[in-house]
């Protein structure tokens, strides 16, 4: 049994990638027109007109059946079967198609009547107008359905190919959240301080201990959710800045949000853990007082979150390429929010500011 990973498949499979990927997209468009080219110089009947109304004829149908075709693709279904709206595609593509039909009949019944030397089209132009409107509708009809078929399979392919993308993603993320979160000398740390404080302070010590408990039972079980309560990461972030704080000396931090306004919001989870990780790392100095800053809002149907710590005067070089980091933050947005995001860095002499805004 094959175990190859179907992101990969997809990837690496150049059938599927011609019809989905944009470097391919002039190929494509090339390949269609051709084809269709192709259909009309091997199925016309030669000698139907006179002179150049001829070549005219086949031109005619090939520009008709071509527009028709993107008119589908690119307008039609997405403006309104994609977007639910199958009474207003249906009505559009028939408008369009009876318009097509109109000037169709127009050019050959009318223009170019005087033209034809093929008794057989004469006999066909001779037939009452509704039936030449469905025989020519039905010669559209295959056209039209093979640019649906085509743009429905494009969109289900770019959509399992971004599923399991973000499938992807999300696992690296949660695995590299988890490893950068729970490492050994954290554990230790934090166990020590416990120790520590079960002969100075037992009541304090309880408290911590309840933390870390529900730290880690936070990373271990809703990390498998696909969408959690902001309300929950809020306080989680909370429990683990006081954590970091029971580790550091002159360390300070601060969340403020309204309980209020962030009730019942939702948003896929350790994105928020991802931001605190990287200011808690880049922020740790021992030669001076430190802080991390966060800040939450939710207004007009946008979700503000902002992060802001304090820089050391000489950065750890080990932090420079460690951690998920922001870039792959930022991927990871792209798959569940598309554009609708914002995620912008700006960094001062002593302060690194990470804002980030999502639409909900």
């Amino acid at each position: 049994m094959s175990t190859e990973n179907p992101y990969i498949f997809l990837k690496n499979n150049f059938f599927l990638q011609f019809f989905i990927a944009d470097r391919y997209r002039i190929y494509r468009h090339i390949t269609a027109c051709g084809l269709l080219l192709l259909f009309f110089l091997t199925t016309k009947e030669w000698g139907a007109y006179k002179g150049i109304f001829d070549h005219l004829d086949w031109i005619e149908r090939w520009l008709v059946i071509t527009i028709a075709f993107y008119l589908n693709l690119y307008v039609l279904i997405p403006q309104f079967l994609f977007r639910g709206k199958l009474i207003n595609y249906v009505i559009s593509l028939v408008g369009v198609l009876f318009v097509f039909q109109v000037l169709t009949y127009y050019l050959n019944s009318v223009i170019w009547r005087e033209y034809i030397i093929s008794e057989d089209l004469k006999k066909a132009m001779a037939l009452p107008i509704p039936t030449l409107f469905i025989f020519s509708l039905l010669s559209l009809l295959p056209f039209i359905m093979t640019s649906t078929f085509l743009k429905i399979f494009q969109s289900w392919i770019k959509n399992n190919e971004k599923m399991q993308e973000l499938e992807r993603q999300a696992a690296e993320s949660e695995l590299q959240a988890l490893r950068s979160q729970i490492q050994p000398h954290f554990l230790f740390n934090m166990l020590n301080s416990i120790n520590t404080l079960l002969y100075i302070d037992p009541e304090k010590a309880s408290y911590t201990i309840t933390k870390l408990s529900d730290f880690l039972r936070h990373l271990l079980y809703q990390s498998h959710e696909e969408r959690v309560f902001l309300s929950s990461e809020l306080r989680f972030l909370t429990d683990y800045l006081s954590l970091e704080a029971m580790r550091r000396d002159d360390f300070t931090y601060e969340i403020n949000y309204s309980e209020k306004n962030v009730q019942g919001i939702q948003i896929p989870p350790n994105i928020l853990l991802i931001l605190a990780e990287n200011a808690v790392k880049h922020s740790v100095d021992s030669l001076s007082p430190t802080y991390i800053y966060m800040e939450c809002e939710e207004k007009e149907g946008l979700l503000h979150f902002s992060v802001r710590n304090s820089v050391p005067l000489e950065p750890h070089r080990k932090h420079k390429c460690s951690g998920i980091g922001l870039p792959n933050l930022n991927r990871r947005l792209e798959l569940l929010y598309g554009e609708r995001f914002s995620l912008s860095q700006e960094r001062l002499p002593q302060e690194y500011i990470v804002t980030l805004a999502l639409q909900l």
